[in-house]
Order: C-alpha cells, then sequence, then structure tokens
C-alpha cells in the first residue's frame, strides 16, 4: 500500500506546497517516540512495581529518587555512626571475633550462638555495604526510566506544539483563499448585472433571430462591455483603473448576462465563439473570453482549495490515529482537532462556492444545464492529456496497425474464399494468438480507462494506492500498447503466410508463436520498476483468505472473473509449448499431435478448476473482508453471489449428467433443465443488479433512477451503460461454463474470440462507474476519510512525464527511416515483379 505521504506529494498544488500538513516531520517525531516508548517499555518490565512508582512520581512532579527505601536510610545511618570508633578498636574487635570463631570447643555445641556487640558491628558494617550497593543500583535504574520518560515527554510537547502551529496554519491558509474568492466573485456580480428574469430574457432574444449562427453570437455578445476584463484583472490583484460615474463608485456601465446564451464547448475552455461574421465588434468577444475564463479559473481554484482541505484533514486524522497508537497514554487528546467542524468543515463553504459559480456558468453559458457547465468548467488542458512530439509517433504507428490488421483480415476472408478452409481461426496454434490478443486487449482497455478517469477528475491513483511516481499516463499505455500489437500483427501475418507456403519456410510455422509466447513473457516482467507492483496485487488476490484486500486487490479479483476464456487459453498455450507440439510440421496429420488436450485431467479437471479460481478467489476476499469488518452487510451478501456464478461452473463441469437427462419430453423441459435455467437466471440477475445498486450506487429512485453527484456529464450515458451491462452479464455467465464440454448451452469455438472481447469490454465500462462510484461515496469502506480530492495535474514533475517526453528531432528521424524503408520495399516488389513478368513471357516464347 503506497504511502499517505507520497499521495500527498501527488496531490499538492505546487503553488501552495508550504501551506499543506508537515506529515513527514510530524511522522518523524512520532517515529522517534515510538522508541522511546519501545525503551521505557522494556525497562519498566523488568522492575514492575518500582517502575510504577517512579512513573507516579514523574507525573507528580516529584524529582527525587523514590526507590531508597527508609530502612536503607537508616542502615546507612548506622554505618556512619559505627565509623566514628577508633581503626584499633575495629581491629581489636575483628580479632576477638576471629578468635571465637576458631574455639575447638564450638563444634560441641548445637545451640546457637547469641550475638555480642563485636558480631552487631560486624552485621550492621556488611548491611551498611549492602544497602550502599542496593541504592546504588536503584538509583542508576532510576535515572534511566526518568530519562527515558523525560524524552517521551520532551517528544510529546514537540508534536504537541507542531500539530497546533500545522492546524492553525491550514486553517489560516484556507481562510484567506476562500476570502479571496468570495471577493473576486463579489466584483464580479457587482459588474455583472444578473436580473431575475435573465432566462426569460435570453429566450425571447434567441426566438427573435432566425439565423442559427447569429443566434448563438448575438446572444453571447450582447451587452458586454469593454471593462469587463480589466475589472477581473483587478480581481485578480492588478493594477487597473476604473472609471465611475460623479465619483458615487457606481461602474459607468454593467454587463446583462441576461442575454447570453448557450454556447456548446466541447474541448477546451479556450474554445470561444470565432465565427465568421465580421462586423461583430472584436472587442466584445475578447470581453466574453474574460468572463467565461475568470469563471472557469475561479471554479478551478475552488476546487484545488477544497481538495486542499480534503488532503490536510486526512493527513490530520490519519497522524492523530498514529500519535495515538504510538503514545497509549496521550490517546485521546486530539479528539476534538480530528473533527470536522474544528478543522475548515471539510471545506463546506469553498464547496457551496464552487456550486454557486457552477451555477453562474450555466445560467449564462450552458442554458442551465448544470452538468453541461460541470463537464466545461473543469478544465482538459494538461494531466498527462496535452499533444506533444511522441503522439506523432504514437498516431503513425497506429495507422501501421491497422494497415497490418486490414492485411490479416484480408488474406483470412480470401483464405476462405479461395480453398475454403485456410484460416487463421482454423489453424492449429490460434489459441496462442487469442490468449495473447486477449492480453493485449486488456492492456488498450486498461488505457482507456485510465484516460476516461483522468477527463473526468477520478482519482485512481489515490483509489488505487498507487505510487504517482511511477504510474503511466494514458497516452504512455497507448504507446506500449501500440507496440504490442505491432508486434502481434507482424507475427500472426508471418504465421498465416508461412503456414499457407506464401512465403519462404525459413522457420517451422510454430516457432512464430513460441516467439510471440516468449516476448509476451518479457513484456509482462519488464521493466520490473512498473510491472512488481502488478505482480504483488495478484499475489494479494490469489493468498486472499491470508491476506486482508484493498480497494485494488478487489478490482483486480474482478477482473479476473472476465479473464476466464483468456485464463483457458493461457493453459492450452502452456500445453501447446511444453509438449513440443508447436515443433510439429502443421502439414502432417500425426495421431499424437495435442494428445494433452484431449485427456481427462485436461478437459475434465484442469479447465473447470480454471474456471472456478477467479471466483474462489473474490470469494474468498468478500469473506475476509467480513472476517476484517465484522459486517455481514455488504460482504457476505456479495459472497453469495460469487457462490451463485460457481454453481453455473459446476453445471458445466457436469454436464453428462445434463446430456443423460437431455432426452426429448413431450411436456418441455426437464427437471434438470429447469434447475440450470433458474440458477442461470438467477446469478445473471443477481450480478446484474449488485452491479447497478452497490457497484455503482445508481437504481436511486430519488435521483431519476441514477445517483448523487454524478461525474459525468451525460446522464444518458448511465442508462446506456446499464442497458449493455445487463445483456453482456447473460454473456459473461455463459463464458463460466467449460469449452468443449459437450453441454449444448456452451458457447460455440468461433465465438469464444468474441465473448471474451466483449467480457473484457463490459468490465471496462463497468470500472468507469466502479471508480466513479467509490471516489464519491466510500462504497466499499476501505478508507477512514470518505472524501477524495479530485483528480489535477499539480504542477509537480513525475518521473512518467519525463520518461514518456520524447524530443521532436528523435521523432521525425524515426518518421523518416520507416518511411525510407516502406519505400525501398516497394521498390523491391515492383522491380522483382517486372522480372518475374519477363521471365515468364520470356518462357512462353
Amino acid at each position: 500500500m503506497v504511502e499517505f505521504g507520497l499521495k500527498l506529494e501527488d496531490n499538492k498544488v505546487s503553488e501552495w506546497s508550504d501551506s499543506y500538513i508537515n506529515y513527514e516531520r510530524l511522522k518523524a517525531i512520532l517515529k522517534k517516540a515510538k522508541a522511546a516508548q519501545k525503551k521505557y517499555d522494556d525497562q519498566a518490565r523488568r522492575r514492575p512495581v518500582e517502575s510504577q512508582k517512579i512513573f507516579e512520581a514523574f507525573n507528580g512532579g516529584v524529582t527525587s529518587y523514590v526507590t531508597i527505601t527508609p530502612s536503607t536510610s537508616s542502615a546507612n545511618l548506622a554505618v556512619s555512626n559505627s565509623t566514628k570508633s577508633t581503626p584499633n578498636q575495629s581491629s581489636t574487635n575483628l580479632v576477638k571475633v576471629a578468635e571465637q570463631s576458631t574455639s575447638p570447643d564450638d563444634d560441641n555445641k548445637p545451640e546457637i550462638q547469641q550475638p555480642n556487640e563485636t558480631t552487631k558491628l560486624l552485621s550492621s558494617q556488611s548491611s551498611a555495604l549492602g544497602f550502599s550497593l542496593t541504592d546504588y543500583f536503584g538509583s542508576r535504574y532510576e535515572r534511566h526510566l526518568r530519562e527515558c520518560l523525560k524524552d517521551i515527554e520532551t517528544l510529546k510537547c514537540e508534536f504537541d506544539i507542531l500539530i497546533k502551529n500545522e492546524i492553525q496554519k491550514i486553517c489560516s491558509f484556507y481562510k484567506q483563499k476562500l476570502d479571496e474568492l468570495q471577493r473576486r466573485l463579489e466584483l464580479l456580480l457587482d459588474n455583472v448585472d444578473y436580473p431575475a428574469n435573465h432566462n426569460q430574457l435570453m429566450i425571447n432574444n434567441i426566438e427573435n433571430n432566425d439565423n442559427e449562427t447569429e443566434k448563438k453570437q448575438q446572444a453571447l455578445l450582447m451587452n458586454i462591455v469593454h471593462r469587463v476584463s480589466t475589472m477581473m484583472k483587478h480581481g485578480d490583484g492588478g493594477d487597473t483603473t476604473t472609471t465611475n460615474d460623479n465619483n458615487t463608485g457606481t461602474p459607468t456601465n454593467t454587463v446583462n448576462v441576461g442575454d447570453l446564451s448557450h454556447h456548446n464547448d466541447e474541448d477546451d475552455d479556450d474554445d470561444i465563439i470565432h465565427g465568421s461574421n465580421k462586423a461583430l465588434d472584436t472587442s466584445k468577444i475578447a470581453e466574453a473570453d474574460s468572463i467565461k475564463r475568470a469563471l472557469v479559473d475561479q471554479y478551478r481554484t475552488a476546487k484545488l482549495l477544497l481538495n486542499y482541505v480534503i488532503m490536510n484533514y486526512t493527513g490530520i486524522v490519519k497522524i492523530v490515529k498514529k500519535h495515538d497508537k504510538t503514545l497509549p497514554s496521550n490517546k485521546g487528546k486530539y479528539k476534538s482537532a480530528i473533527q470536522a467542524k474544528n478543522l475548515c468543515d471539510e471545506g463546506k463553504d469553498v464547496e457551496e462556492l464552487a456550486n454557486k459559480v457552477e451555477k453562474y456558468y450555466a445560467d449564462w453559458f450552458c442554458e442551465g444545464n448544470v452538468r453541461e457547465a460541470h463537464a466545461q468548467m473543469l478544465p482538459k488542458r494538461g494531466d498527462g492529456l496535452e499533444m506533444d512530439w511522441s503522439q506523432l509517433r504514437l498516431g503513425y504507428r497506429m495507422g501501421m496497425c491497422a494497415v497490418l490488421g486490414m492485411w490479416v483480415c484480408w488474406d483470412c476472408v480470401w483464405g476462405l474464399v479461395a480453398d475454403g478452409n485456410s484460416t487463421i481461426g482454423g489453424r492449429t496454434a490460434f489459441p496462442v494468438f487469442r490468449a495473447c490478443g486477449g492480453l493485449l486487449l486488456l492492456q488498450w482497455f486498461w488505457g482507456c480507462s485510465v484516460f476516461v478517469w483522468t477527463r473526468y477528475r477520478v482519482n485512481y491513483i489515490y483509489l488505487f494506492d498507487f505510487n504517482p511516481h511511477i504510474v503511466s499516463t494514458a497516452l504512455g499505455i497507448f504507446e506500449e500498447a501500440v507496440d504490442n500489437t505491432l508486434i502481434f500483427l507482424v507475427i500472426m501475418l508471418l504465421y498465416y503466410k508461412s503456414g499457407a507456403h506464401d512465403i519462404p519456410e525459413i522457420l517451422p510455422a510454430g516457432a512464430y508463436p513460441f516467439m510471440l509466447v516468449v516476448i509476451t513473457i518479457l513484456r509482462l516482467i519488464f521493466p520490473l520498476r512498473t510491472r512488481m507492483p502488478m505482480w504483488n496485487a495478484i499475489w494479494q488476490v490469489v493468498s486472499a483468505p491470508l491476506q486482508s484486500p484493498n480497494f485494488f486487490h478487489g478490482y483486480v479479483g474482478d477482473i479476473f472473473t472476465s479473464l476466464v476464456k483468456v485464463f483457458q487459453d493461457v493453459a492450452w498455450t502452456t500445453g501447446y509449448i511444453v509438449s513440443g507440439d508447436f515443433l510439429i510440421p502443421e502439414d502432417l496429420e500425426i495421431s499424437t499431435k495435442h494428445v494433452w488436450s484431449k485427456g481427462f485431467w485436461y478437459r475434465n479437471v484442469l479447465i473447470p478448476v480454471i474456471c472456478l479460481l477467479p471466483l474462489i478467489f473474490r470469494f474468498n476476499q468478500c469473506l475476509r473482508r467480513y472476517i476484517d469488518t465484522k459486517d455481514r452487510w455488504p460482504h457476505l451478501a456479495n459472497a453469495f453471489k460469487y457462490a451463485l456464478s460457481q454453481t453455473v461452473t459446476l453445471f458445466g463441469a457436469f454436464h453428462p449428467l445434463y446430456l443423460e437427462h437431455n432426452r426429448p419430453r413431450e411436456h418441455g423441459l426437464n427437471n434438470f433443465q429447469l434447475s440450470w435455467l433458474t440458477i442461470f437466471i438467477s446469478s445473471s440477475l443477481y450480478s446484474f443488479t449488485w452491479d447497478v445498486y452497490m457497484d455503482w450506487g445508481l437504481g436511486r429512485p430519488k435521483h431519476g433512477y441514477l445517483g448523487p453527484s454524478l461525474m459525468y456529464p451525460k446522464r444518458s450515458t448511465y442508462f446506456m451503460v446499464i442497458s449493455l451491462d445487463l445483456v453482456l452479464r447473460f454473456m459473461w455467465v455463459l463464458t463460466l461454463i467449460p469449452p468443449q464440454s459437450g453441454a449444448k448451452f456452451e458457447i460455440p469455438q468461433y465465438l469464444s474470440a468474441l465473448t471474451m472481447m466483449l467480457e473484457l469490454f463490459r468490465r471496462t465500462i463497468w470500472g468507469f462507474l466502479r471508480l466513479e462510484n467509490e471516489h464519491r461515496s466510500n462504497a466499499a469502506g476501505y478508507r477512514r476519510v470518505g472524501v477524495v480530492p479530485l483528480h489535477f495535474n499539480t504542477g509537480h514533475k513525475h518521473q512518467y512525464k519525463e520518461d514518456r517526453r520524447r524530443r521532436g528531432l528523435s521523432v521525425l528521424t524515426e518518421v523518416v527511416v520507416i518511411a525510407l524503408a516502406v519505400v525501398g520495399v516497394c521498390v523491391y516488389s515492383v522491380v522483382a515483379a517486372q522480372k518475374a513478368n519477363r521471365f515468364v513471357d520470356m518462357k512462353d516464347l
């Protein structure tokens, strides 16, 4: 799991970086306090009674040692009094004691000799020596213990001062920025006339004009004055002068925004009307542009400030939790500090201000459509979506992929028409290409997901706990996918041509699938820096009962359930390579070819297990979430969904029972068929209902059967995705039936590739809405703080940006080299064809 410190750095606005919580310093203080607390606990366990006395005395302010007992002090006093005798007296007494101890009559005296003055003196001296040693070591122990307590107390004070200063800094900065935004908005409203009947005025003005182009231009540009642009600069802190009427402070002109109309801005916020009507005043176009830019700028700043509050509030909550865990004696001290009302109130004021700006923009430019205004005002530049030279490379390589794809399809169709059996789908190694193609398609769909999430500000990096320093942008993923697609299509074309004997057989046809498998494995392993998190997540999914899953692990587990067909082809590919069948020429009819694929262990054990495993993994994750949270709902209900899907696989695995009972009846379906049909429909509808209501947070009647705070602009998009999911869910359940099982309800082999593609497409659009729901509602309950910051490009230099940026010269060089190579091949082909024609003509003569 990525630490919060990395998330904080990724979501910081670079200009405000000094105003964020100093999370690392607070964590460093707690780390030192944890070490000091551990040292104290180790010392206290040695003498629990004495340590308790020392602890109470230290907390009570007692500075003297408390482990020296009163008896010890009196013994010391006796020793000091006895030492006042002369040295000769002491020597004489000791000699007498020695003589008495060596008397021969002592062995015959059974009784114990009564102590005299001499023995008392010796005993008192020995006791005095013993007590002084005890006092010395006791005071040393107490001194060490007090030093540990003093270190802990010092760190507590340092932490207390720092966290209070950080909270004060955060609240002050928030208030300052909020006041600035409110002043700018008030200044805008003071200089722009906003009548109550603006909608009716807008409709009347537009209806009076029949020309559509002039409607939009006239409605947008009417009654806008030159001073609006300078006014907005003044709101930003610029030194600008305004003209007042009769020194009353009232502006001489105002802007009647009731006459502003809708302008459909599908691209960036720079796309203001550029009409061809030359009669319109160009200065008014600039002023309309300034109003629009000002609103967008305020909206973006408000959203960034809301992100600022969310990140700092989350940091305070996390550091206080860590403090309570590290210093149990101080637990609960900052309970009030983590209450939302004491820390910017979760940014409710700035969120309300952003909603006002959004409403004004919608009324002035979008005919009151708030959803359309929301889509237009979130800036689209940046965030890894901007064009650069690398996109030229991406573009022409995608063109190459398109040409190669058409070539492969043409050869397949032409071969099928020419001789009726020469198609790539009927070749021996086609499951190898289907397996690698499924993984390649998953990479393309992952790039599409990242693009959509980035485009609509779904913070997938935050939700998935990704390390922002190594995450790839959508364009970076597309570049890798294009390169892999080129390799895939070239190898497929060579395999097809080699098997059809259209090219010299330099290598056996089976060598090309083997090369594809090796390249795919290398791509899945390297580069290690970005692939290791993927494999770690896969391991977390596989070992779900032993590991507590996070949100990303659950997402990967759901993707696994959509890769059942791909996993089956991977198993076939493994057998194809390990058995050495790729070395056997495809023209030879050998009875032992692929015999392993017809065996009992492969068809009746391995393939059904592969169909079941992804469902079992996800089932175990749900059970582990129930164990961790003790919440039956929704985890046990979600586990039941996957258990119900497993029954569909079991029906397919035990299809002979179906075949045995699949006999003609006079009265329709038998009991077994009815049971299969009931389970199939129940599983599909249950999964569909769960997708809509639980995973997506839709289906709420009070929100028009959708959900609150939707992040995608078009409501029709949600209903379209819901409809597609209903149809494709039934097809997904059919993919759980093992292939070549003989059951009549299994999917035919020639449709396997199509169903695999449709299921990956369904899972992709499912992910669009699943991440959106998790972003706005913390549906899965993985986070302590429910709110999530929007995904913005905050100006930080990430490693992926530096790696993906390419110089224009290198890209142009690559384009020129490939173009020259293509021209050379074309010239060679023309020359070779002419020579062949001349040879044929001479031979005919």
